[in-house]
C-alpha cells in the first residue's frame, strides 16, 4: 500500500473493513478536520484498485475536486474526474472523482464502492444511489449532526476526537476571545431554526467596525478567515478592511469559478498578498489552508452546531513549515459561548448516536449542569472554569460558600461549582420553600427553584431536617427569579409564587 496511514486511521481503516465483512453496506466515518478523512478514502481507493474493483469518490463542491484529485495523484492513484468539460475525463479508469450535481444528471458510473465526501450533507442523487444498494457506500464527515442520518447508515466508525489530534500535535491549540456581538433580541426565526438572514445582516452591520479594530489589536497580522451573514455584510466587511489598510479577499457566489479558484490559489501561498478571505459559507467546508492561523466569527448562528464547528476546523490545522503555533478565534457572533457546551463535548469526545429521524420522547433533564464558559476580565478570552485565565494568567478570587461569603452567588453558579452549590444553596432554597409549603408540592417547588437558578439538581434529596433559613442574597435571588418569569406569562396569568 503507498498510502501510509496514522495509528488511529489504520483502525478505523481495519474497522471498515470488518464491518464490510460483517455484512454492512452503508458505513459513516466520522473523523474530524485534520483527522485525515481524504487520506483514508485515498487507501480505501487504493484497496478497491488493488482488488480489480472500480470505485467514485463523490463531492458536493467543484472547489473540493481539483483538491482532492492533488490528494489522489500524490498517492499516484491515476483516475478520471467526472464533471462537466474537465480536461481529466477518462470514465474508463477504475477510480473516479465525482461531482455529485453532474451524476444527478447522468448515469452513475459501474462502481462497487462509492465514497461520499461531507456525508452530513446527502443530496437527493446521493439518496437515490444508496436505494440502489448497487454498491458499498462510505460516508465521511466531521459533523455528524443531520437530522435523520442515522436512516441511511448502518455503521458508525469514529476515527478519533479533535482533543486528542490538538495533544498529538497533529492540530494546533486554540485560543477564544469574545468581542463586541450583535443584539440579536427581535430577530425573526425562521422555521429551520437560524435568524432571518436580512435581519441578521443588519444587526452584523452594527458591529463591523469592532471586527476590524479587534484585528487590528489582537489579530498579529494573522491570515484569517472570517465568516459573515450575507454578501451585504461580505462587502461592507471587505470595504472597512481594505479602508484599514487589511488585503482582503471575498469568496462568494457573486464571485466567478474563475476568480475564486484564482483567489484560493494566492490565498494558498505562505507569503500571500491576501491577509483574509471573507465568506458566508462557501469556505466552510472543505476548504483546508494550513497556514490560516484566525479564524473571525461574524456570522451569528442560532442552532447551526455543525457550521461553528465546520468555520472552526478552518483554523486549526497545524502548519509548522510557516511557524504556525496556535489558532485564535475572535467571535463577534456569540457562537463560542452559545455552543460552547456542545463543542466542548464533541472535540473531547467525538460523535454520539446518530439522529435516526424519529420523533424522540423528551428526554430526562440532565443531572449535570452543562458547561458554561468563563469570560476572563482582563483579556476576554473564553474558557472552561478554572483558578487562572489560560490566556493571559488573570487569577480568578477564590469561591467559598454562598452562606459564608455574601455577594458570591452569581460568582459561584457561574462558575458551575455543583458540589458546592448543593451544599451551601440547596439547604437554604428547602428552607424558604418550608416557610411557605410542605410536603411533596414543597419538594416539587424546591426542585423547580433551584434548576432556574443553577442549569442543574441538587446532590441531594430533599430534606426538611437539614433546611436552614436562607441568607438575604438567596432570599432576593429567588424572588427576583420569581418575579421574572411572572412578567414572562401573559396577562391574566401572572401572579407570583406563594
Amino acid at each position: 500500500m503507498k498510502v501510509t496511514l496514522r495509528d488511529y486511521q489504520q483502525a478505523a481503516f481495519d474497522k471498515a473493513r470488518d464491518a464490510v465483512r460483517n455484512g454492512a453496506r452503508r458505513i459513516l466515518i466520522c473523523a474530524p478536520t485534520g483527522g485525515g478523512k481524504t487520506v483514508l478514502a485515498s487507501a480505501l481507493m487504493e484497496m478497491v484498485k488493488e482488488k480489480g474493483n472500480r470505485a467514485s469518490f463523490v463531492v458536493d463542491r467543484l472547489s473540493l475536486i481539483q483538491q482532492t484529485s492533488d490528494t489522489f495523484d500524490r498517492y499516484g492513484l491515476d483516475h478520471g474526474v467526472i464533471q462537466g468539460g474537465h480536461e481529466r475525463w477518462r470514465p474508463a479508469l477504475p477510480l473516479q472523482i465525482c461531482s455529485v450535481q453532474t451524476l444527478g444528471r447522468r448515469r452513475w458510473p459501474d462502481t462497487s464502492v462509492d465514497v461520499f465526501d461531507e456525508a452530513h450533507v446527502l443530496h437527493t442523487t446521493h439518496k437515490k444511489r444508496m436505494e440502489e444498494k448497487a454498491s458499498i457506500v462510505i460516508g465521511l464527515t466531521a459533523t455528524p449532526f443531520t437530522k435523520g442520518l442515522g436512516k441511511w447508515f448502518d455503521v458508525v466508525i469514529n476515527v478519533t476526537t479533535t482533543r486528542a489530534l490538538i495533544d498529538d500535535g497533529w492540530l494546533s491549540p486554540y485560543r477564544i476571545f469574545s468581542c463586541a456581538e450583535p443584539d440579536m433580541s427581535g430577530v425573526t426565526v425562521k422555521s429551520t431554526g437560524e435568524w432571518d438572514e436580512r435581519e441578521a445582516s443588519g444587526k452584523a452591520l452594527e458591529v463591523v467596525g469592532d471586527v476590524v479594530a479587534e484585528y487590528l489589536k489582537h489579530g498579529e497580522n494573522r491570515k484569517f478567515i472570517c465568516s459573515a451573514v450575507d454578501t451585504a455584510h461580505v462587502e461592507e466587511l471587505q470595504r472597512q478592511f481594505l479602508s484599514a489598510g487589511i488585503n482582503v479577499a471575498t469568496y462568494t457566489y457573486k464571485n466567478s469559478e474563475d476568480d475564486r479558484a484564482d483567489t484560493t490559489n494566492e490565498f494558498k501561498k505562505p507569503d500571500s498578498a491576501i491577509r483574509g478571505l471573507i465568506t458566508v459559507t462557501a469556505a466552510s467546508r472543505g476548504f483546508d489552508i494550513p497556514d490560516v492561523s484566525c479564524v473571525i466569527m461574524a456570522r451569528p448562528l442560532r442552532k447551526s452546531l455543525a457550521e461553528h464547528i465546520q468555520l472552526f476546523g478552518r483554523g486549526l490545522r497545524i502548519s509548522p513549515e510557516t511557524g504556525k503555533q496556535n489558532c485564535i478565534v475572535l467571535d463577534h457572533s456569540g457562537n463560542c459561548a452559545r455552543f460552547f457546551e456542545e463543542c466542548e463535548s464533541f472535540f473531547d469526545f467525538g460523535a454520539g448516536e446518530l439522529d435516526d429521524g424519529k420523533k424522540r420522547e423528551k428526554p430526562k433533564k440532565k443531572e449535570k449542569k452543562e458547561l458554561e464558559p468563563v469570560k476572563c476580565p482582563e483579556c476576554r478570552a473564553l474558557h472552561k472554569p478554572q483558578p487562572s485565565c489560560p490566556c493571559c494568567g488573570h487569577e480568578y478570587p477564590a469561591r467559598v460558600s454562598v452562606q459564608h461569603v455574601p455577594g458570591t452567588l452569581k460568582e459561584l453558579i457561574a462558575g458551575g461549582h455543583r458540589k458546592e452549590l448543593s451544599a451551601s444553596l440547596w439547604p437554604q432554597v428547602c428552607g424558604y420553600v418550608l416557610e411557605r409549603r410542605e410536603g411533596e408540592a414543597a419538594r416539587k417547588q424546591a426542585l423547580a427553584i433551584y434548576k432556574n437558578m443553577t442549569g442543574a439538581w441538587p446532590m441531594g434529596d430533599f430534606d426538611p431536617a437539614k433546611a436552614i433559613p436562607p441568607c438575604s442574597e438567596v432570599r432576593s435571588r429567588i424572588r427576583s427569579e420569581q418575579i421574572r418569569f411572572a412578567n414572562r406569562r401573559p396577562s391574566g396569568e401572572s401572579r407570583a409564587a406563594a
